[in-house]
């Protein structure tokens, strides 16, 4: 203390370090750093919060493979290989050792088992962040419970992904900056401050994201460390050093590409330029989420987070966050104000850059879960600060009243209130019979005959394949290409040689109509391998591959498409009659009841339900352009038959419990598409059969009034149609309307 006066002497500046260029702080002046947890009771709760999460996110994990990504992370990492940019080489080396060193269970499981525990640390940091800051045991739990169990929070918990981790590091490199502020001394600042490099540094290895934390927190540490005579060139490269130290799982990248022949990798990383596209993305742009030009404001992604939080946590999370906020910046110690205006700044910052970057516009179905996902970060922020504001005040009321013991009692008050926020989300959240996404790529690997080529493109089907032919070593004789790999030279010179040794790749592809060398479209694939092996495609034919109009057709084949040669003649009405069909019964369907329009599963199932009508669509589509009109009628009857088998088929499911109750979801489209058919057939055989047409007329009215009725009452958004089929049912004769067959 400063003579008579009661001040803080200032630290000692400029003359005094250069003439010690040692410096009191290479033996850290006796300072011991604060210790992690303070007494038994604190160690007891912190082991029961995250023991207790780890559990139940245990009990409720996916079993097997969930959708999305996970099936790449996985994949690559059994390899030892590079994923997806910008390469999450932390996430990828640690789930490799999982995948090779844990003696039990499937890789996905495995995954999804290292993926809930480290979300059970997330809590415990987040207890102890809060307790740390208010002295509220009570208010940490709440914290760590009512974010932990919140819907997102749960179901990013429970998979193999790389954003447990994530929320691990922004809780880690809160809590850094809580000791950094609260050390003693230039030795105290000096050490934490270096410990915090190293964090951060390692947080930067598995999500980008995490930087927005550490930008506000680095410019504070620096500002600090110059006040405390530590901004000199011996110090920051102490303190550099130790973030480049965390920096270094990145050298996976390289090591991938030089000593592991991983079957599924992205990139060339032996090569700088390539390492440095894949750490920045450039593919996709630093922070934006999709390869695409379109571009939502700062304001749009603020209001779709604000929305959804206000929906995932309740709006009272908010009103704590502003009462937290003020409590501690006006009425906090200084160690307190501090911390406070640095959680505000990476709350701030995070929203500022990653809300005017992210590119989803008007985000809707699977877009909003993809966005969702990047919530979790701000989320942990406003949670802790809303905890810190409820610590705070259990603080007060508790001093004010003199009674030790209401502690106990606001500890009985979180509990309680997260028994509900598990209660509340745990129809939502437990996915411990979830095999959708297993059996959905099993069911069409099975389908496949043997040394097929599957041609594949985007997350939701690649990514399950890459995991069962890759991770589970199942149907390894199907050769699953990716579309978007193929138009990349590192697919030739990494991956070809490995997976694809003996198939045809004329070049480089890009798709369209002309295709000179050294670049190759899709009919110059088929050319050089359809003799060869059989051809199968699990995406639509991209809209600028048009070469193979009049060579070849794509028909389809269970979940998926067959290529045939048009030159060989083959017989539609055949060949649909032969494929295979999807088994509901041995692989039921989501329940859409149950899964919101921006999950995987109802991606899914959506994508199952369209593909189990395609084949009588395709034949219809093709009826549509004969002008042979018994063959035309031939067609539609066909598709007529198919589809009406289909409709039966679902509600029989239904009966059995294997699909949701709500059949709106499921028989809505084909009650539309055959009462279109029926009125195609009506004026097919009006002319010549009026008494069949007469039948034809009844099922129209029959098939779309059960369309108008479901659709009316529905949360389902009516279409441009639906006024115009609900004026046709009311009609007693058709003869007025203009058809076309």
């Amino acid at each position: 203390m400063a003579k008579g006066k009661g001040k803080v002497a200032k630290p000692p500046r400029g003359a005094q370090r250069r003439a010690d260029k040692t410096s009191d702080t290479s033996e850290y002046d006796g300072y011991e750093p604060e210790p992690f947890l303070y007494d038994e009771e604190e160690k007891i709760l912190a082991s029961l919060v995250f023991l207790g999460s780890a559990a139940l996110y245990i009990c409720t994990m996916y079993p097997g493979l969930p959708g999305g990504d996970s099936g790449e992370l996985m994949a690559t990492a059994k390899d030892f290989g590079v994923s997806h940019p910008p390469g999450y080489p932390l996430f990828t080396t640690m789930a490799a050792i999982m995948i090779h060193l844990f003696p039990i269970g499937t890789c996905a499981w495995k995954l999804n088992l290292m993926s809930s525990t480290i979300a059970g640390l997330t809590n415990m940091m987040m207890f102890i962040n809060v307790k740390r800051f208010s002295g509220s045991d009570a208010a940490g739990v709440l914290a760590a419970g009512w974010c932990g169990f919140s819907r997102v929070f749960w179901m990013w918990s429970i998979q193999g992904e790389v954003f447990s981790l994530s929320n691990l590091f922004i809780m880690v490199i809160m809590y850094a900056a809580w000791r950094f502020a609260n050390a003693e001394g230039r030795s105290g600042k000096f050490y934490e401050a270096k410990l915090g490099a190293l964090i951060c540094g390692l947080s930067l290895t598995n999500q980008h994201t995490s930087v927005l934390y550490i930008a506000p927190t680095a410019l504070w540490v620096l500002f600090t460390l110059y006040n405390y005579d530590l901004a000199d060139t011996y110090s920051l490269f102490q303190v550099g050093l130790r973030g480049l130290a965390g920096l270094s799982p990145y050298l996976q990248l390289p090591i991938s590409s030089i000593f592991f022949k991983a079957r599924v990798s992205w990139g060339d990383h032996r090569l700088f330029s390539d390492f440095k596209k894949h750490l920045l993305r450039e593919d996709f742009g630093t922070f934006r989420l999709v390869s695409s030009s379109e571009q939502s404001t700062l304001w749009d992604n603020f209001m779709v987070y604000f929305n959804d939080s206000k929906t995932e946590l309740t709006i009272a999370v908010w009103i704590l966050f502003v009462v937290g906020m003020l409590i501690g910046l006006t009425l906090g110690s200084k160690k307190q104000r501090e911390v406070m205006l640095i959680y505000m700044a990476m709350f701030g910052t995070y929203h500022l850059v990653f809300d005017s970057l992210a590119n989803i516009k008007n985000p809707s179905g699977i877009f909003h879960g993809v966005l969702e996902r990047f919530w979790l970060q701000p989320s942990l922020a406003l949670c802790c600060v809303a905890g810190c504001g409820v610590g705070m005040i259990f603080q007060f009321l508790k001093e004010k009243a003199n009674c030790p013991a209401l502690k106990y009692l606001f500890l009985s008050l979180a509990v309680i209130a997260i028994g509900y926020q598990i209660q509340h989300n745990y129809e939502d959240c437990h996915e411990n019979d979830n095999y959708f996404f297993w059996h959905f790529s099993r069911h069409i690997l099975d389908q496949l005959p043997k040394r097929s080529i599957l041609l594949t493109s985007g997350d939701f089907s690649t990514n399950t394949f890459r995991y069962h032919t890759i991770g589970e070593e199942y149907r390894t004789d199907v050769m699953v290409m990716d579309m978007q790999f193929m138009q990349a030279y590192w697919f030739y010179i990494m991956l070809m040689p490995i997976n694809f040794p003996d198939v045809s790749f004329p070049g480089l592809y890009k798709p369209g109509k002309e295709s000179k060398y050294p670049f190759y479209n899709l009919k110059k694939f088929l050319d050089e391998n359809f003799d060869k092996y059989p051809i199968y495609m699990c995406v639509e034919v991209p809209k600028a591959e048009d070469s193979i109009e009049g060579y070849y057709e794509a028909w389809p084949f269970g979940m998926c498409k067959v290529f045939v040669r048009v030159s060989d003649n083959r017989d539609p009405l055949e060949h649909v009659t032969s494929m295979p069909w999807i088994n509901l019964e041995k692989y039921p369907l989501p329940d859409l009841d149950r899964y919101e329009p921006q999950t995987w599963e109802y991606t899914m199932a959506m994508s199952m339900l369209e593909t189990y009508s395609k084949p009588a669509t395709w034949l219809w589509n093709r009826a549509n352009s004969m002008t042979d009109q018994a063959l035309k009628k031939k067609y539609y009857e066909t598709a007529m038959n198919m589809m009406v088998e289909n409709r039966k088929h679902v509600f029989d499911m239904v009966e059995k419990g294997l699909v949701t109750k709500n059949v709106v979801y499921y028989i809505s489209p084909l009650e539309k598409n055959l009462g279109h058919l029926s009125l195609i057939l009506y004026s097919v055989t009006k002319r010549e059969d009026p008494e069949m047409a007469a039948h034809w007329t009844a099922q129209c009215k029959k098939y779309w009034t059960n369309y108008v009725e479901w659709h009316r009452d529905t949360v389902i958004t009516k279409d441009s149609m639906w006024n115009t089929l609900n004026s046709i049912i009311k009609m007693d004769d058709f003869s007025s309307l203009q058809l076309v067959a």
